[in-house]
């Protein structure tokens, strides 16, 4: 038994993760979460095609999917990112792991996939 098990979140956690995920960007919007320390803020969190959990997006995966699709999340739509888990991720100074995001891999010799239609 894991703990995503006896405790499900909405939110997409690293440890669910089992290798890297291509997913396709289906919305992005403001949620409301609370937490222990920072009270209840406004955080983005973008929900995949293939994923049913939505993944809080922090400043560190907004500035790579933007780098990849344009700062305009409505622009994301349609795109794919690759998820991974990465445990080098750090929080207040620890290392805890984390979910990052990147552009897929093009393989040599191939055109990028074109994404669907939303």
């Amino acid at each position: 038994m894991r703990s995503a098990d006896v405790y499900p979140s909405r939110y997409l956690k690293a440890e669910e993760l089992e290798s890297d995920v291509t997913a396709t960007i289906e919305k992005v919007v403001l949620e409301t979460l609370e937490s222990k320390d920072r009270g209840k803020q406004e955080k983005p969190v973008v929900y995949f095609r293939e994923l049913e959990k939505g993944l809080v997006v922090n400043k560190t995966n907004w500035a790579t999917i933007a780098k990849q699709h344009g700062d305009e999340s409505d622009d994301w739509i349609g795109k794919q990112i690759v998820l991974f888990d990465d445990p080098n991720v750090s929080f207040g100074g620890k290392l805890v792991g984390g979910i990052r995001a990147r552009a897929p891999r093009i393989k040599a010799g191939t055109a990028p996939a074109k994404p669907t239609p939303a």
